[in-house]
């Protein structure tokens, strides 16, 4: 019976990643058909479009890793039911930390809405990466190094626009991971070279692209999120033992997913931004908190030095675990009919397509020619 259940499972996340994979070229193919056909009209009718495009193809994604893995989402704090411009901070570990975002902003009907603070090879991707770009991401490289002009004008633009915006940033930079000590090490070495506590269980944040994001923005959105995310999959977890974060092929192939999610709502307000230390201790602070939190979560012994500072570093402020309450979340405003039709509608024209001649060369057109007429735009205009 396991066996079977086994190759059941892993026929349907064989069929979803089909599916999610397949209708790209198809969505690149709409996408680049609506911006032709929009030159004429002023470009905030674009954005609209493009929005709600970008809207779809998510939903489609939500469709198969929520909707079909059947995920138990366990929140702590209130997510805001109402849309409103924000800047969303989380921890990373792994690819689904984006879906996770994703089914954040879906709460609020903002998952057309995500604009991202992607890694600078992201733009290379064939077919997403210049559709990345186009709806506003920015790209920054693997250091934290990043074109601040570009971003202020990528940032701008958007604004003038007057796009709704939810912006997510990983200020960790890179993904954290149990297996890589060398990633820790460092990341504590530029905590201590900043007069910060070093961090066990996060990275410590890197702080240029959000103050960038905040200085840029701070009339145009009203508030932080800072999200925590925790995975648990169906293996029983014990003391001690923090597991490896899933990938997004383990998490389509387990029984019963569940993710946690720790959120806080801080308006922009409360947000210190004056200086670039004055940010990074602030944002510093947020991540000695999610630090405190997922020692207390694995119960691991946490470090008593690791809430001393030295002189001019803000105090922070640790969790008690009995603070934090998980309630199953329910949102009836984001069910399957939101995602079915999306995924029904794309996954009919791409078969279409694929079964017609004509469509066929259409389709591999925009796989092929798509992506490296993508590549090339992303290596001139990105």
């Amino acid at each position: 019976m396991k066996v079977v259940k086994k190759i059941v499972k892993a026929v349907g996340a064989s069929t979803a990643t089909v599916i999610m994979v397949g209708v790209a070229p198809t969505f690149a193919m709409v996408h680049t058909g609506w911006r032709i056909a929009s030159i004429v009209l002023p470009r905030r009718y674009f954005h609209y479009g493009e929005d709600f495009l970008w809207g779809s193809y998510q939903k489609v994604i939500l469709f198969f890793f929520e909707h079909m893995t059947g995920v138990e989402i366990l929140i702590s704090g209130n997510v805001p039911n109402e849309k409103e411009n924000n800047i969303l901070i989380c921890n990373h570990q792994c690819t689904m930390d984006w879906i996770v975002a994703d089914m954040l902003a879906a709460r609020q009907n903002m998952v057309g809405n995500m604009r991202y603070v992607f890694k600078n090879a992201i733009k290379y991707m064939p077919l997403y990466g210049y559709v990345f770009g186009v709806h506003g991401g920015v790209f920054v490289k693997r250091d934290g190094s990043y074109n601040e002009k570009n971003m202020k004008k990528v940032l701008c633009y958007l604004m003038k626009q007057k796009v709704d915006m939810n912006l997510v940033i990983f200020p960790e930079g890179t993904r954290y991971s149990t297996k890589r000590k060398e990633l820790l090490s460092k990341s504590q070495a530029y905590a201590i070279e900043n007069d910060l506590p070093p961090l066990t269980q996060v990275l410590t944040p890197r702080v240029k692209a959000f103050q960038c994001a905040l200085t840029t923005m701070r009339d145009y959105v009203t508030a932080v999120y800072d999200a925590t995310i925790l995975y648990e999959m169906q293996t029983n977890l014990s003391s001690g033992c923090r597991p490896a974060a899933p990938s997004m092929w383990r998490f389509l192939m387990n029984e019963k997913p569940r993710i946690l999610i720790q959120f806080h709502r801080i308006p922009v307000t409360e947000v210190t931004f004056n200086t670039q230390k004055s940010t990074l201790q602030w944002l510093h602070n947020r991540f000695v908190q999610k630090d405190s939190f997922i020692s207390q979560h694995y119960g691991f012994p946490e470090d008593k030095n690791s809430g001393e500072v030295t002189a001019g570093v803000l105090t922070p402020t640790k969790y008690d675990k009995q603070d934090v309450v998980f309630t199953k979340e329910k949102c009836p405003n984001f069910s399957i009919l939101q995602t079915l039709p999306p995924t029904v509608a794309l996954t009919a024209v791409t078969a279409a397509l694929i079964l017609h001649p004509t469509g066929r060369k259409a389709y591999f057109f925009s796989l092929l020619g798509g992506s490296i007429l993508g590549m090339a735009y992303a290596k001139v205009f990105m």
